[in-house]
């Protein structure tokens, strides 16, 4: 696609339909010096159009919401071509935008309660905002002018306030790196086209630039930041991901709900199924549509079973197997989770009275094996966690949610552990934690994780 091009109508209006509340809110924000538009739809057609005064193209505001998914279906393009197109901008406001977008996904509910606490005496409203956001709140002080590129000491100092340095320092980097000083700064709408529009450069005849397909990944991970968030996968703060739990003993459905929708994950509970409606489910849930707005899937299942497979609530059954149910996720079954971090965790308790648990030998990393576990699909971007323990365990706490998953969750619940470890980390610590607090009990991992995987948006 020639990028001095735009694209047909058609496909503004399938890009405006994937876009969820929040990332129609952000490219709002991005495009609010230039355009007074507050229709998404209507914004993306002037956004399209060469002779609007908006000085970017989609491109780079698909890039800024981090929607790489996007940029490869619809303008054929990829995050690494977007962002070295970017390294030449030097357009302040753009850049300022795009800071304080890329800041709002990574605060938490309650550090946006408290910079609303913190910053309501500024504020004509005292603090009561009509859409309750980061941005809603930014675009609330740039109006009094108490913000704006060259002005963000009250931001900075309320950053420190609330403990969030990592945000405070992102704040300071931009202001380091606006060598020049800012030009005044007004949110003005009738803007004379910039000459600086990175995708619309004007071209000699035979050097038109041109986006081609190519084969790098969709997810990866945006971000001025490049060489920390590089290697991460893409995490949004309100598409974080989908969550299956399958609870066939009954003792860990409800901690696990709680946790994981305290993440911001989309949760699915089944309760006591049998080996044929399991299959049932997981066709369902691999068929969805919405896997293509969450950015993780996790699959969890507690039964009873071999080391190679489940007997769900079946007393009288050959069980499921547990390569099913990866294959059944995998890229090639369920193409909107291509790409994209798939995570399975199994508490299983071993119900064969013969079954050697000691001699069960742990795995861990991509390339390991072990003969009593199932093999890893010869496919990227899969995590699988299995824990085995023998099913007396169970009989001797009947009502008690099991240990693997007690402390898995009391990990994700930590803020500052969700921040600075990532899964492999995370798994780590909990294989520790299980091995001095259980006898008996072994976790198989292996993984084909191509980044580092992080429950914290980046």
């Amino acid at each position: 696609m020639n990028i001095q091009q735009p694209v047909p109508s058609c496909i503004l209006l399938q890009i405006s339909d994937e876009l969820d509340a929040a990332e129609s809110e952000a490219i709002l924000f991005l495009c609010r010096d230039n355009s007074s538009k507050t229709n998404v739809r209507d914004l993306l057609e002037d956004i399209n159009d060469y002779s609007s005064p908006i000085p970017f193209g989609l491109a780079e505001v698909l890039y800024v919401i981090k929607r790489f998914d996007l940029l490869k279906k619809y303008l054929h393009t990829s995050k690494a071509t977007v962002e070295n197109l970017l390294k030449s901008r030097s357009s302040i406001p753009f850049s300022y935008r795009s800071l304080m977008v890329g800041i709002s996904e990574q605060l938490e509910e309650s550090d946006l309660e408290s910079l609303i606490f913190l910053l309501k005496d500024h504020m004509r409203s005292g603090g009561k905002l009509k859409n309750k956001t980061f941005l809603t709140l930014v675009t609330e002080l740039e109006k009094m002018n108490l913000i704006h590129p060259g002005k963000l000491d009250l931001l900075e100092q309320s950053f420190q306030n609330i403990r969030r340095i990592d945000l405070k320092n992102k704040i300071i980097k931009f202001k380091q790196q606006q060598t020049a000083p800012p030009p005044r700064y007004t949110n003005a709408f009738g803007v004379p086209r910039s000459n600086q529009r990175v995708l619309h450069v004007p071209v000699r005849p035979g050097k038109a630039i041109h986006f081609h397909k190519d084969s790098l990944p969709v997810q990866e991970t945006g971000g001025f930041d490049q060489q920390t968030e590089a290697e991460r996968y893409v995490v949004r703060k309100e598409t974080m991901g989908f969550c299956l739990i399958i609870d066939c003993v009954g003792n860990d459905a409800s901690l696990l709900e709680n946790t994981f929708k305290s993440l911001r994950f989309t949760v699915r509970t089944d309760r006591y199924c049998n080996v044929e409606h399991l299959e049932s489910i997981l066709k369902d849930v691999a068929n969805m549509e919405q896997h293509k707005n969450h950015d993780i899937f996790v699959c969890i299942i507690i039964s009873r079973g071999t080391s190679n497979s489940i007997f769900c609530i079946d007393s009288c059954s050959l069980g499921f197997s547990l390569d099913r149910i990866k294959h059944i996720f995998t890229g090639k079954s369920c193409p909107d989770l291509l790409g994209k971090p798939k995570l399975f965790f199994v508490q299983n308790y071993i119900a064969q009275e013969d079954e050697d648990l000691d001699k069960m030998i742990e795995a861990d990393g991509p390339t390991s094996a072990c003969a009593h576990s199932p093999k890893i699909p010869v496919e990227a971007d899969i995590f699988w966690s299995h824990c085995k323990v023998a099913e007396r365990y169970l009989h001797q706490s009947p009502s008690l949610p099991s240990l693997y998953f007690t402390y898995l969750s009391q990990l994700l619940n930590d803020v500052e552990k969700r921040k600075q470890m990532h899964l492999l980390d995370i798994h780590t610590e909990l294989n520790r934690i299980i091995c001095h607090r259980q006898e008996g009990c072994n976790i198989y991992q292996q993984h084909t994780l191509t980044k580092k995987l992080f429950f914290y948006p980046c």
